[in-house]
């Protein structure tokens, strides 16, 4: 175990956090705070997409990392992801009182974002600290849509909303969904707002080659396969464009963890400090050896 020791340096690194996609797995990165606080660092800028949106949101808003996992353990619950919304299933075939429209999505989700208005109350994105956005994707156009003011609840629900199993929402006139179909990492919006060391936890599950035995496992796979492929896009490109350090902190799961298995959590947590036990020391040093570029 690393001893802790407060970062002492005459030249002050900006430090950036990314929080990957992942649902339920992204609360890992929890650890990573830990880490960060226990050795007095302290992050300058935050991003998240999807699971990794409520965490830094959560963290940005104020609670403490306790307060945190109480909260997402609290906030799982099997039966907000057990109502189909019927109506939208006979829109698709237009049959009649069916009603499919931009905001139709497989499931309904009225308690799922009570939820997030239970945790976030009115608190907007700009409000949170340190300063933080929120990666989404416009579902009419394909495009990332980084949101960096209004509502922290629906911001989150918007990057954690995977059509077609759960709906669009409207934000400024856009229909938005996850996050993690434009840019499941966003580390390249810590580089574009001049992070110095960035830090970005991803997040895997093991993928089998079998024929997906239901529509629920072939949306998993293929959403997994795709994330992990932009992910290694995305982070090459920043590693290229960026100044510093970016230090990967890359979570490995062996099995499926669904959206809604409160029991795994102990099994997140414990994946993100196992993850994060060998980056320690190359945090540090990346924040010891920081230097300014010189123009």
């Amino acid at each position: 175990m690393l001893e802790t020791v407060p970062i002492q340096s005459k030249m002050k690194p900006k430090v950036g956090v990314v929080v990957g996609s992942g649902g339920i797995k992204a609360f890992a990165a929890l650890a990573l705070f830990e880490f960060l606080e226990a050795n007095q660092i302290a992050v300058d800028f935050m991003a998240g997409c999807s699971g990794g949106a409520l965490t830094v949101a959560a963290y940005g808003a104020g609670y403490t990392l306790p307060q945190i996992r109480q909260v997402i353990a609290d906030a799982l619950n099997p039966k907000l992801f057990a109502q189909v919304d019927y109506r939208t299933f006979l829109g698709m075939a237009n049959l009649p009182f069916g009603d499919f429209h931009l905001g139709s999505g497989i499931l309904k989700t009225d308690q799922i974002r009570q939820a997030y208005h239970k945790i976030f109350g009115d608190l907007r994105i700009e409000d949170l600290h340190p300063t933080t956005v929120i990666q989404t994707t416009d579902v009419v156009t394909g495009e990332g849509v980084v949101l960096s003011q209004g509502s922290v609840a629906d911001a989150v629900y918007a990057s954690s909303a995977g059509f077609p199993l759960l709906p669009p929402i409207s934000i400024d006139g856009k229909w938005l969904v996850d996050g993690a179909f434009s840019s499941s990492l966003p580390v390249l919006e810590a580089v574009n707002r001049g992070m110095d060391v960035i830090i970005a936890a991803a997040f895997r599950q093991h993928l089998n080659d079998a024929t997906p035995k239901s529509f629920f496992e072939h949306t998993v796979s293929f959403m997994g396969r795709t994330t992990n492929i932009n992910e290694s896009r995305e982070l090459s490109l920043a590693i290229d464009l960026h100044h510093h350090e970016i230090v990967l902190l890359d979570v490995h799961f062996d099995r499926v963890v669904q959206m809604w298995e409160a029991d795994a959590l102990p099994l997140v947590f414990e994946m993100g400090q196992r993850a994060l036990e060998p980056k320690k020391r190359e945090i540090l040093a990346a924040l010891e050896n920081y230097a300014p570029a010189v123009r």
